[in-house]
């Protein structure tokens, strides 16, 4: 009875053990929707049977491309997503020789589409009209894709001394989903070119340590693919995608014996059974190594691939944002309609932002935003200063106008051509020009520029001493080198008084006396000839200059 009683006890206790003596861990999260770039709080809880468990090493991988983090008893920590999109967050807990880890989903913001939100007024406006603002947020949809390809973005050098490493970190199927099957290995691939098959060797390692050889080293001198056969050369051949699958075209690769120079693309045998990856969790990082063992060949890996049986998929995991709540913000909108629609008056020039902002059913904002250019009126002056009898180019500048107005300061006629060309005669005066700008539907802004009208400096050189009217082209006229006098008049006499030449003008005395009495018919004998000269200045300064000629003839 006693014995019994024992017995009964051990069995008690192995059984109170195995129900009760269980170490797990979980993930609680208070809200699995996030918005980006908001620190996600996650709570690990390990327990062992009922009861809590600290002194646990947790290591967190959040599955968007930051590094894991550890440490112990952190089983509380924030993360934020910076982009929208799914995410599998995992947790690996241990104590002693205890371990296990927990998976969870996570959903981040998608950002919406907002490439048809727009201003009705693509070029600038003038200061005074308004612009209809249309937001839009299409809808964007996200759906989770079994990572079962990994594409280098570049060829990776595969030789002696660079080994060829990549991992399949699969985190979508139930924590309780091992190979149970042959069947559920559906393809391992490899796309490379390498210039000896007979140096390589190629395997598959599962989460669990378990691993099988694809192919070993040995087999023919075959080409993979079509390297390029020169081992000083740094080009990149062309790959073939080779495959292990479970009913194969082909036998193993070391036993293959086609014609040609290289093993052609397409499924083998692979040289260990996949039998041996019975009872790998599909879960976990799953690794594909390539090996060479010889320094006098190299090759490229372009990409590789595992997947499992369709039948072990899990679920679509796929979800959507909707957007609503719209609104429109910046200086002089008026309010948003619920179709996403406003207007604006921008109250400066320059360029306003107007930000659209909506929420989408995570409650998260997002927005974009677009500009409109508020142009004022401007135009050129070409030249600004000068003499009088200036002609002044003015050109328009404004893109907006449709009608223009100028009003040149010097109460001329007001011009409402484009680019008018305006002479301004007055001397010694500051003209202010003020041009008007107007759109089509009534909107205006001015410019003001100011012309600068001078007065030039007079010209009175000394007149010559002696003339030719001879006709032989030289010297033949005695004529005064004048320029820039509001007037003048001048007289040539003979030495007896009689005056042989009369200027009333500026232009007549630059024309000069070509020996002729009073420019008639009769020639002046030769002689001394004295002149007398008035003039007189735009500052109102008389000059007054006589002397004689001597005329030959």
């Amino acid at each position: 009875m006693i014995k019994k009683s024992y017995y009964l006890l051990v069995f008690f206790v192995l059984i109170t053990t195995t129900s009760f003596s269980q170490f797990k861990v979980v993930i609680e999260l208070a809200n699995a929707n996030a918005c980006q770039n908001d620190s996600v709080q996650f709570v690990a809880k390990a327990t062992n049977g009922a009861v809590s468990e600290t002194d646990v090493l947790y290591k967190w991988s959040f599955g968007d491309e930051s590094s894991i983090q550890s440490g112990l008893d952190l089983d509380t920590i924030k993360h934020p997503f910076v982009e929208g999109g799914g995410y599998i967050v995992r947790v690996e807990a241990s104590k002693g020789v205890d371990e296990d880890y927990a998976l969870q989903k996570v959903q981040v913001s998608l950002t919406a589409d907002f490439s048809k939100t727009e201003s009705d007024r693509a070029e600038p406006i003038c200061l005074g009209q308004f612009v209809r603002l249309t937001g839009i947020a299409d809808t964007v949809s996200w759906e989770y894709e079994v990572p079962d390809e990994i594409e280098e973005d570049s060829p990776v050098e595969l030789s002696q001394g660079n080994i060829y490493s990549t991992s399949f970190d699969f985190k979508c199927f139930d924590k309780s989903q091992t190979v149970s099957s042959v069947t559920d290995i559906d393809t391992i691939g490899v796309l490379l070119e390498h210039t000896n098959l007979s140096n390589l060797k190629i395997e598959l390692t599962c989460s669990n340590g378990s691993s099988i050889i694809l192919k070993d080293f040995g087999g023919e001198d075959k080409y993979f693919g079509e390297p390029i056969d020169d081992e000083a050369s740094d080009l990149v051949g062309v790959g073939y995608y080779y495959y292990w699958i479970n009913i194969p075209d082909n036998g193993a690769m070391n036993s293959a014996t086609p014609s040609g120079d290289e093993l052609p693309a397409g499924s083998y045998t692979s040289d260990e059974p996949f039998a041996n990856l019975l009872g790998c969790s599909l879960n976990g990082l799953w690794t594909i190594t390539l090996t060479d063992n010889q320094a006098t060949d190299k090759g490229f890996v372009f990409a590789a691939r595992l997947k499992f049986n369709d039948a072990l998929l899990p679920a679509d995991w796929e979800f959507k944002n909707t957007y609503g709540l719209p609104v429109w913000i910046g200086n002089g909108v008026s309010n948003t309609l619920p179709d996403g629609s406003a207007n604006a008056t921008p109250v400066n020039k320059g360029n306003s932002e107007y930000v659209f902002q909506v929420t989408d059913n995570f409650s998260c904002k997002q927005d974009t935003s677009i500009f409109v250019s508020v142009e004022g009126a401007s135009f050129t002056a070409n030249p600004i200063e000068g003499d009088f009898d200036l002609d002044v180019t003015f050109t328009s500048e404004t893109s907006w106008a449709t009608e223009y107005r100028w009003d040149f300061g010097d109460e001329s006629d007001v011009s409402i051509e484009e680019s008018p060309v305006h002479t301004y005669t007055y001397p010694d005066d500051i003209y202010i020009v003020i041009y008007t700008a107007i759109t089509d539907d009534g909107c205006e802004d001015v410019d003001t520029t100011t012309i600068t009208i001078t007065i030039p400096d007079p010209v009175f050189n000394e007149p010559p001493n002696v003339f030719s009217p001879n006709n032989d082209g030289v010297n033949d006229s005695f004529n005064l080198d004048v320029d820039d006098l509001a007037g003048l008049e001048g007289w040539i006499y003979s030495r007896w008084g009689k005056t042989v030449c009369r200027w009333k003008s500026i232009e007549e005395a630059q024309t000069g006396w070509n020996g002729k009495i009073l420019n008639g018919n009769q020639d002046a004998t030769p002689g001394v000839y004295y002149y007398y000269i008035k003039a007189v200045d735009y500052f109102g300064v008389k000059i007054i200059k006589n002397g004689s000629v001597q005329l030959f003839r």
